[in-house]
């Protein structure tokens, strides 16, 4: 089978179709999942659930089994389950965090510019390593300090678990620019550290949203 989307240490000069593809890529994945799984064990620990960090759990359990299955089989519809939930839930939990720290024009901007730049990104031509999702990347972490610095002044703990979320996010992209780079060193690259750092951000994230009182209303269950 031809390759296509994005290159990785572990991508094969021809794909075979044999699962895993990418062993260490799709197994890495998993992690994601357990993030997203671990989000929905939070909501479910309030009566009744924040539909919140229902809905955002669930975006992350199918943003990690969609990673899994671009990984293991290199399809495109594997590709597109991997990438759309993924950008839905950065762009969903920005505008709720946004909502809480700014006015409804400023969130609505920020919003406007993560769900405008994946496409724009993709006619941009710069000599990046790790291409265009990096440069996507680079753009949400942008967002994500604005909103740490309107934060601060709403709730300082929230501002905490939003500067160690955009801390492993950092770390994640370095590892996700570095991946040809690390061949040399690493048979399996470093695009497995992009999993494993994005997806503790992403529950980093979650946390923030619950600080922010995304779930403060909400009165735990006896067994919280």
């Amino acid at each position: 089978m031809e390759r296509f989307g994005p290159q990785y240490c572990e991508t094969p000069a021809l794909i075979n179709g044999i699962f895993p593809v990418e062993p260490w890529n799709a197994i890495s994945s998993f992690v994601i999942v357990f993030f997203g799984l671990l989000t929905l064990g939070l909501a479910l620990r309030y009566r009744p659930p924040p539909a919140v960090l229902l809905v955002l759990g669930a975006l992350l359990v199918l943003n990690g089994a969609g990673s899994v299955l671009w990984h293991g089989l290199r399809t495109r519809w594997a590709l597109a389950l991997d990438v759309w939930p993924a950008l839905v839930l950065v762009a969903v939990a920005a505008f709720l965090w946004a909502r809480k720290v700014a006015p409804l024009w400023q969130a609505a901007v920020a919003l406007g510019v993560l769900i405008a730049f994946p496409f724009i990104a993709r006619f941009i031509d710069l000599d990046l390593p790790g291409g265009w999702a990096i440069l996507r990347g680079g753009v949400v972490v942008l967002v994500g300090v604005w909103l740490v610095a309107r934060t601060v002044a709403v709730s300082r703990s929230a501002a905490m678990t939003g500067v160690a979320a955009l801390g492993f996010a950092l770390i994640a992209l370095t590892a996700r620019s570095l991946d040809a780079q690390a061949c040399a060193h690493l048979d399996q690259g470093s695009h497995f550290l992009w999993h494993i750092f994005l997806s503790s951000a992403a529950f980093l994230l979650m946390l923030t949203l619950v600080r922010l009182g995304y779930a403060g209303r909400f009165t735990p269950s006896p067994a919280a």
